[in-house]
């Protein structure tokens, strides 16, 4: 169906892909696993460790967050019915980087792992000292002014990483799927709801 010229020309423009990014702070987690791996480093020589901001810049892809209402069957008689129960918003942020010679991304990473368990040491951190807030941000510029929306997900760690398949005749650089877990996200960062840390 045809629809009129001035309500299609009154749509806001899309929003680009390339006009995403997401940013993890260093405190505490990054922080930690950075002094830890460095500390390491000093005995086994290998000190190369990614900065968030590096991480940043290497990322060629992420995924964006979502939320699913749960459900529950009702049978009467042989009919089946589905109610809603709970929103969960917590679920599996999943990162593509590109690693570099010295393997920083991928030291950043295991150290990270490290801080929720070690298996050599067997020792646990408390959720405090891993778990961190990351940020996917969605920007344009109109009218040299520069608008944002922001959606903080909250509770963040990495729970695994897989490096893809290697083919020693490419010339492709070799990249990480890092996923990350996180409990809840919310609509900007100034939203009450972005600081509470349980899953709604």
């Amino acid at each position: 169906m045809l629809q009129p010229l001035n309500d299609i020309r009154g749509l806001k423009d899309p929003a680009k892909q390339f006009e995403v990014e997401f940013v993890i702070p260093e405190l505490p987690a990054v922080l930690l696993a950075k002094t830890t791996q460095k500390l390491v480093g000093f005995m086994s020589g290998n000190t190369a460790i990614a900065s968030t901001k590096e991480l940043h810049l290497r990322c060629t892809s992420f995924s964006y967050p979502g939320t699913k209402i749960e459900s529950t069957d009702i049978f009467l008689g042989h009919h089946r019915r589905k109610y809603a129960t709970v929103q969960n918003k917590s679920n599996t942020w999943k990162v593509k980087v590109t690693e570099d010679y010295q393997g920083s991304v991928l030291n950043l990473i295991q150290a990270w792992c490290d801080l929720i368990h070690s298996n050599i040491l067997g020792t646990r951190l408390p959720s405090s000292l891993y778990t961190t807030t990351a940020s996917i941000i969605l920007g344009k510029t109109i009218n040299g002014n520069k608008t944002n929306r922001t959606i903080v997900l909250k509770g963040v760690w990495p729970s695994g990483y897989q490096v893809n398949t290697i083919n020693p005749s490419s010339s492709q650089p070799i990249d990480v799927d890092i996923s990350f877990n996180y409990d809840y996200f919310a609509e900007n960062s100034y939203s009450l709801l972005s600081w509470i840390g349980t899953k709604a």
